[in-house]
């Protein structure tokens, strides 16, 4: 006969692969990763929330001078801009046609700010384009309806090529913008909801995806990662040398963090260096160049304000 703790174990482990099954609670960490406070030498508070509010990503430019963010103040949603070392969010463009920004990246050279809205365009989402000092933010033709909700781009043959999680015939799907127009590099499972993508130099897609990281390569999609408690939206990024991926995302105890993951192993650790004060993690993105990232990032709390983030 069984003894009663073997019998209570055995309903236990039972019960835990019900609720991993029903209500995926089985993607919460048993144990919390080590912190690794070295990644980030320098972490600043480049700008507190002040008159915004729903900050949801920014990016820093690749001087690493300049943190450009989608949030709302009382002229309505946008892009403003702050200085990298601290200072006042200044407007770029305001009000219409944005609804609800949700992720913002920056061409190579600095020159454009690409923005993904998933309720724009009557309320189907767009990809818009603000090229400074002109403040008219223009469509992306190819990405009307697609409700683009997380966006990256990288340097290809010479030019600045977009990629981005959205949806397609109602299922949530990954895309490319290319010269001849707009592609479908995956849709549907195992994907869920992703908010956050980042690409690296050899073409692998990193997809940050409701506690779980993807990555899309060669047309096949791997799951790296799991039972991360993701910032809103999920942040991503890599490292320079692109050997680690950098995500968004919370502690046991509700507090923000970033989860280091190094690609070849999956290993994790945690940073939480002074923005572990905040509650609210949102995205995450990290200044990029032709020949890749350099080294410099910015990190939203959704409610505290912009942080930098670098060596």
């Amino acid at each position: 006969m069984q003894s009663v703790p073997t019998i209570a174990r055995a309903r236990s482990l039972w019960w835990v692969a019900v609720c991993a099954t029903l209500f995926g609670c089985g993607s919460e960490e048993v144990t919390a990763p080590t912190t690794n406070n070295d990644l980030f030498a320098s972490v600043t508070l480049a700008a507190a929330a002040g008159s915004l509010s729903d900050l949801s990503s920014s990016v820093p430019d690749a001087t690493g001078q300049f943190i450009y963010v989608v949030a709302k103040e009382p002229n309505g949603p946008g892009v403003f801009k702050v200085p990298a070392a601290g200072g006042t969010p200044t407007e770029v463009a305001a009000g219409d046609p944005f609804s609800q920004p949700a992720d913002i990246v920056l061409s190579t050279n600095g020159s454009t700010i690409i923005v993904a809205d998933p309720a724009a365009e009557t309320g189907k989402g767009a990809i818009y384009q603000i090229t400074p000092p002109n403040t008219a933010a223009t469509p992306l033709a190819s990405t009307n309806g697609t409700a683009p909700v997380a966006l990256d781009l990288r340097q290809e043959s010479g030019a600045d090529i977009i990629y981005y999680c959205g949806t397609k015939d109602g299922e949530k799907a990954v895309f490319k913008i290319t010269t001849a127009g707009l592609e479908v590099l995956h849709k549907g499972a195992p994907l869920n909801a992703p908010t956050g993508i980042v690409v690296a130099n050899d073409g692998a897609i990193y997809l940050a995806d409701q506690g779980v990281v993807h990555r899309l390569s060669g047309g096949t999609i791997t799951q790296i990662a799991t039972g991360l408690r993701m910032g809103s939206p999920a942040g991503i990024t890599l490292t320079p040398d692109q050997k680690t991926l950098v995500v968004s995302s919370k502690s046991s105890d509700g507090k923000a963090q970033v989860d280091i993951i190094t690609i070849a192993n999956g290993s994790r650790t945690v940073f939480n260096k002074i923005i572990g004060a905040n509650s609210a993690p949102g995205g995450l993105h990290g200044a990029r160049n032709a020949n890749g990232f350099t080294g410099v990032y910015s990190w939203i709390d959704r409610a505290a304000g912009i942080y930098r983030l670098g060596p």
